[in-house]
């Protein structure tokens, strides 16, 4: 991080609260700007924008924001912190199986078995209501790749859930 000094740094953080606090959106955003130069952490940056961003239900950008974010996470090997934006970003838009897919391989990564099985489940219902066998079996392929255990996992989910 750069070096600003102390007060004036929290005097900023305390002038971006107020202004969101206040619905002041083009204020809150400039004053992020100029915050953004002294946080040094492009990942982070995004991050707090999305936050931004969400705080006026401006959903989309957010969402475009917490993307950035992870990309970044990902690419500094931060994987922690990438799998936590995206666990917020399954919150604000369950449905899309991207975001579980991500989230499968970050956990298994991070050795997160329960956390894999879970984003699994997850995704094999958005498959299965989406009646895309295509992907179904990309998805199938994909687990097997990562782990026998996954597949054996999602093997057993399908059988109560799917015929096939």
């Amino acid at each position: 991080m750069k070096q600003v000094a102390p007060d004036k740094y929290t005097i900023a953080w305390f002038k971006l609260a107020e202004c969101v606090s206040r619905g002041e959106r083009e204020r809150a955003l400039g004053v992020y700007r100029l915050l953004a130069h002294s946080i040094g952490n492009p990942a982070f940056e995004s991050q707090l924008e999305g936050d931004l961003h969400l705080s006026f239900q401006d959903v989309q950008t957010a969402l475009s924001k917490y993307q950035e974010a992870v990309k970044l996470y990902r690419r500094a090997g931060c994987m922690l912190e990438a799998a936590a934006v995206l666990e917020h970003m399954v919150t604000l838009d369950p449905h899309v199986y991207t975001y579980h897919q991500e989230l499968i391989e970050l956990f298994h990564q991070l050795r997160l078995s329960r956390k894999v099985k879970e984003h699994i489940a997850r995704a094999l219902e958005l498959l299965a209501h989406s009646k895309n066998d295509g992907a179904l079996k990309e998805f199938c392929a994909l687990l097997g790749q990562l782990s026998a255990e996954y597949a054996e996992y999602a093997a057993e989910i399908l059988g109560f859930r799917v015929k096939i």
